[in-house]
């Protein structure tokens, strides 16, 4: 085909049984007609008035087609990468259906990443009375290490400041609130809900123009923003340190002054309020690996206990000793000797060198913890001495550190509970 213009290539390629819809045809002439020219070029030739953007197109170099065709494409995807920019890599966490743990509570394994500068357990349980149920779980822990990720974030962007206390300065300290709901918010200032679970009261502070605005991990309009969405606050405080007269390099004294307290950012989380709640979170026992037993886990973070004995055992030789830990419910009680299994189903059976756990149940428990007493199902934890090459399942008396009755706590006010 000799004929290289546009019209003529498709005509060409016509199918021989194609039908002519006129109809359509107009439409789509008329829609691209009707286009924004994006070259200036374009816009400025001189054509007749009534050439669509197709004809006005055709007077141009193949060049200049190919580096509007570039230009438009660059300006589309850098607006889409400014869309999707995050301050901060978005948290990602897998929580595994429950399963029975061996106290009898649901226990959860989980995956993560992106939660921050923290590590989170790779296993908890909830407890028995826990305001979240085991469906909340996996947005209890989503929320979590949202939370941590928002710290670490604020950390890196508004650093703290320490001076020397011998030559005093200012000290500016960074303080991200506990997650909370906006209750009022105006051009100057915003008031931040003061949950009264916690003993807080309402706090208003100023808005000024450097305040940052965060919703979905992204740097957004002060709009965005409403009454009502649940938040975390971050505030940088500055205090001016002076030291007193005898400070040395060895011994300093300093004395501090609040010189203002502004607000920096305020970010939208992305979850409803009940998932960030810290009572939620505390309702999760972390089961970590139990020292100096591997097959084992042991409960740590949000768990009280009441001490049951104290023992003498020190590590004479780091090279050949250490201390490990067991924890485990009751199977057995027999005076100066006590039984429990552990999560791997292991029997451990700890001797004390008195009946210490009738001298607890008749005494103390009574006294000062409501009747909660050691019996069959309660969770008792022991520090112990061993070598390291060991793995004895009887824990003599001279061995023992500590040995403790495991209770359970939500909320630093509520009473222990058994665990």
């Amino acid at each position: 085909m000799k004929d290289l213009r546009f019209e003529a290539r498709l005509a060409a390629a016509r199918p021989k049984n194609y039908k002519i819809r006129k109809d359509f045809t107009d439409r789509v002439m008329k829609g691209i007609g009707s286009l924004e020219i994006l070259s200036a070029r374009v816009r400025n030739m001189s054509v007749n008035k009534k050439e669509t953007f197709m004809q006005r197109l055709r007077h141009l170099p193949k060049i200049a087609i190919i580096g509007i065709a570039v230009g438009a494409l660059l300006v589309l995807s850098a607006g889409a990468y400014a869309t999707y920019q995050l301050l901060w890599p978005k948290p990602e966490v897998q929580v595994s259906e429950p399963q029975t743990s061996v106290s009898g509570r649901e226990e959860f394994e989980i995956t993560f990443a992106q939660c921050g500068d923290t590590s989170l357990a790779q296993r908890y349980e909830l407890k028995k009375s826990a305001p979240i149920t085991a469906e909340d779980v996996p947005k209890v822990v989503q929320a979590h290490c949202e939370l941590d990720a928002i710290g670490a974030w604020a950390k890196n962007t508004f650093p703290n400041t320490n001076p020397d206390p011998t030559q005093g300065g200012e000290r500016i300290m960074l303080n991200p609130a506990m997650p909370t709901h906006i209750n009022e918010m105006t051009s100057d200032s915003v008031t931040f809900a003061g949950l009264t679970k916690y003993n807080q009261v309402d706090k208003t502070l100023s808005i000024d123009k450097n305040v940052r605005y965060i919703v979905d991990g992204r740097e957004a309009e002060k709009d965005e923003i409403k009454v009502g969405d649940s938040v975390v606050y971050i505030t940088s405080s500055v205090e001016r340190l002076t030291p007193n007269a005898d400070c040395n390099a060895m011994h300093c004294s300093v004395s501090s002054e609040q010189v203002s307290n502004r607000l920096v950012a305020i970010v939208k989380l992305s979850m409803p309020f009940e998932y960030y709640d810290q009572l939620a979170w505390q309702s999760l026992a972390e089961r970590n690996e139990c020292q100096g037993n591997p097959n084992d886990t042991c409960l740590s973070g949000h768990v009280s206990a009441v001490d049951l004995y104290y023992g003498n055992a020190i590590i004479n030789d780091l090279n050949t000793e250490r201390m490990k830990e067991i924890q485990g419910v009751v199977t057995a009680l027999n005076g100066t000797s006590t039984v429990i299994r552990s999560s791997s189903g292991t029997l451990f059976t700890i001797v004390t060198p008195t009946d210490v756990i009738a001298s607890y149940n008749r005494g103390p428990a009574q006294q000062y913890y409501n009747g909660m007493i050691v019996k069959i199902g309660s969770t008792l934890r022991v520090s112990y001495v061993e070598a390291i090459s060991d793995s004895n399942k009887t824990i003599m008396a001279d061995q023992l550190s500590s040995f403790m009755l495991q209770g359970e706590i939500i909320s630093k006010g509520d009473p222990i509970k058994a665990y």
